[in-house]
């Protein structure tokens, strides 16, 4: 009985051996893969096949720059357009501000008020005043000088100028507009007298 349990305690030792040379075999192989990824800086010498480009560089790029400013041109058309449509997208913005400006104007009516007064007032500054700083928002760019500034330019001039010509038309609604001939009647000749009248005697 003795000898049996001394045999499977050798019987085990010897398993575990066996087992730890394995493991030791199988990370030796997997270190040996694992070289073949290593870079070693030590070793690089000054040569085109050994050296790392930085994250970004193109070889064949650099080697040929002609075919680079080639194939450069669709990129440039592309952003070209993505501009343009971003200055008519600029100037359609104003759109729903003033179809809203114009919708509360004709909510508070013709009725002549301090609320109404006011925004009678901003219909018409605001517009003038966007009108006229539009050259400042749509600034030619010296980059780009091929983009069409005036088509959306006066794009954004109408869309205010809408606004403008509503607001004058509320400003006729409430009687605050001299449009009618009554308005200037001081300013008008006295007509000539066709008949006179004497009392009887």
């Amino acid at each position: 009985h003795n000898n049996n349990q001394f045999a499977y305690v050798i019987g085990g030792f010897i398993r575990a051996a066996v087992c730890q040379h394995c493991c030791r075999l199988a990370a030796i192989h997997k270190m040996a893969d694992l070289k073949t990824w290593r870079l070693d800086f030590e070793t690089l010498i000054p040569d085109r096949k050994l050296q790392i480009d930085p994250p970004g560089y193109d070889f064949s790029v650099a080697k040929d720059p002609v075919g680079m400013l080639s194939s450069s041109k669709p990129r440039d058309r592309n952003t070209m357009a993505r501009k343009q449509q971003a200055l008519f997208a600029k100037a359609t913005a104003p759109l729903k501000q003033v179809g809203m400006m114009c919708f509360m104007a004709w909510m508070f009516g013709n009725s002549i008020q301090i609320f109404s007064i006011f925004m009678t007032f901003n219909l018409i500054s605001a517009p003038i005043s966007a009108i006229m700083s539009s050259g400042e928002v749509f600034k030619r760019d010296e980059e780009w000088k091929q983009l069409d500034v005036l088509t959306p330019r006066l794009l954004y001039c109408l869309v205010h100028g809408g606004q403008l010509i509503f607001g004058l038309y509320k400003l006729s609604a409430m009687r605050l507009l001299p449009s009618a001939s009554s308005d200037f009647i001081s300013t008008m000749p006295v007509p000539p007298l066709l008949e006179h009248a004497y009392p009887a005697l």
